[in-house]
């Protein structure tokens, strides 16, 4: 642990540091802050960072720096530090007398800052682990002693505007009356083609990004794995109105805040999916034969993405609501955001069954286009078979073939034929096959 006491006399002038109540015993809890404060001490020891070659790699690389920063608050008071300079005096403090929560962010993942909170707050080793290993997490909520984490995967959208005009489109051809025409149904070939490029794979949203929350009584902390501010200019928004339930609340409904702007980031992505869908739709009628149907699979696979993305945090909410440390009013907030997860499900269900049915639909009348050709074919080839028999009767080579010496010979065999091909073509008329 960092003591070495070369006398008795220095051992026990420390034990007195230690015993805080001064009962002359030390208690697992003075045990405890005594152990945080000698790692605290090691973690800020330069020397010590400088033995400790994964501290050191940390502190020596631009690429791993974190931005941390603070919002303290209560009802009627706020205050935010952005970003906190003073780290280690930072971390040494404790939330004011007048705050309710402490709310502290960090941008950018760092194995030395890492080590400085999980030290400070007494963060479980596992939960420390996931942190620091952002690229294989599923979403997830754990309950520990000290305080319960949660591990969620953020998506944004990529150029808010270009997503804005897409969800509009596809709100206003839901409502449009049957004489008018949607948005997409008078978009040309050309086009619809440029507007599709614009949401290719990697256009309409971010890739997923890890979000880690630790959350304790009075305190949370949260961790996302780049310093995009996508979310939290949304949090800080709220957090300001003075009158905002945020400031009324404990740490419980800040983790349900997070966890709503979260969920409303899906709604334009899942509407524009719903936008690209009706002009590949719409693409596909003007140019059925040559579209290509590939683009429908892949369109497939961004929507399941979406989908994919949304059970996970769905099956944390479930945990949470079930959780004794969520009650009352949040609750009620709690399965709200639940019940918008399910429905954006639903809608990305209900896209994915629209694209099999074009896909259904389009091998169809490929089907069908073939089925044409081949009845077409099969009547001329009915209608032109007595012309080949008669043509291979008389293009035997027999010596003697009484019609061959006739005179009109040619004009009765094409008078033959086209009085038969006649009778085949009135007997399918009788049929109905014609």
């Amino acid at each position: 642990m960092g003591i070495n006491c070369s006398s008795d006399a220095q051992f026990q002038a420390f034990v007195d540091v230690v015993d805080e109540d001064k009962s002359g015993d030390i208690s697992f809890d003075e045990f405890l802050c005594a152990i945080q404060e000698i790692k605290l001490a090691q973690l800020f020891n330069d020397a010590f960072i400088r033995a400790m070659p994964q501290l050191s790699a940390d502190v020596s690389s631009r690429a791993s720096s974190v931005t941390l920063s603070a919002i303290e608050y209560s009802p009627d008071r706020i205050r935010s530090v952005n970003p906190i300079n003073q780290v280690k005096s930072f971390i040494y403090s404790t939330k004011p007398s007048w705050a309710t929560v402490r709310w502290i962010n960090v941008e950018g993942i760092n194995t030395l800052q890492a080590r400085r909170l999980s030290v400070r707050y007494r963060l479980h080793p596992l939960a420390v682990e996931d942190l620091l290993r952002p690229d294989i997490n599923r979403a997830k909520y754990v309950k520990y002693d000290e305080h319960s984490s949660l591990i969620l995967q953020a998506i944004h959208p990529r150029k808010r505007s270009t997503v804005k005009l897409y969800q509009n489109m596809y709100r206003a051809s839901q409502f449009m009356l049957p004489e008018n025409d949607s948005p997409f149904d008078i978009m040309t070939q050309a086009d619809l083609e440029s507007r599709l490029s614009q949401l290719d794979i990697g256009n309409v949203m971010t890739p997923p990004q890890q979000l880690s929350l630790f959350v304790m009584e009075g305190v949370l902390i949260t961790v996302q794995s780049s310093g995009e501010n996508a979310l939290w200019s949304a949090l800080k928004q709220r957090l300001h109105v003075s009158y905002s339930k945020v400031r009324q609340h404990s740490t419980a409904f800040l983790v349900y805040t997070i966890l709503d702007v979260c969920v409303d980031e899906l709604w334009p992505i899942s509407q524009t999916f719903g936008a690209k869908l009706l002009m590949l739709e719409r693409l596909m009628s003007l140019d059925q034969r040559y579209f290509d149907l590939s683009r429908i699979a892949a369109f497939s696979k961004q929507i399941k993405g979406l989908q994919m993305h949304c059970k996970p945090m769905r099956e944390v909410i479930s945990k949470l609501v079930t959780s004794d440390d969520y009650q009352g009013e949040t609750l009620q907030y709690l399965a709200d955001v639940q019940e918008h997860l399910t429905t954006i499900e639903a809608e990305c269900e209900q896209h994915l069954d629209r694209c099999n049915s074009l896909v259904e639909g389009f091998n169809n009348e490929r089907a069908s286009q073939q089925n044409d050709v081949s009845y077409i074919l099969a009547l001329i080839a009915a209608i032109f078979l007595p012309a080949q028999f008669l043509t291979g009767v008389y293009g035997m080579n027999f010596p003697y073939i009484p019609e061959q010496t006739y005179h009109n010979g040619y004009f009765v065999w094409w008078a033959v034929m086209i009085i038969v091909a006649g009778l085949i073509v009135l007997f399918f008329k009788c049929k109905q096959w014609l």
